[in-house]
């Protein structure tokens, strides 16, 4: 991966969240459940979840369609 689309730990913790639940890469979530999901693990909450996924998303790792997130296949 190149150094521009590195990410921190919290954010790389929350993407395999992600695409554990929606089944893998190039598979999407509804964004209200991608919070949701992120939060109720207990180290992260809803702040934490909506940091990360604009995050994820300025770094390519994520985009929306709608109201869902995919998941940039890898």
């Amino acid at each position: 991966m190149d150094r521009e689309r590195r990410i921190p730990p919290f954010a790389e913790d929350t993407l395999a969240l992600m695409t554990d639940a929606a089944g893998g890469t190039g598979e999407q979530l509804p964004r209200e459940e991608a919070i949701e999901l992120i939060a109720a693990d207990e180290r992260f909450d809803k702040v934490d979840a909506t940091a990360a996924l604009d995050l994820l998303q300025k770094r390519g790792y994520i985009y929306y369609v709608g109201d869902d997130v995919r998941i940039t296949p890898g």
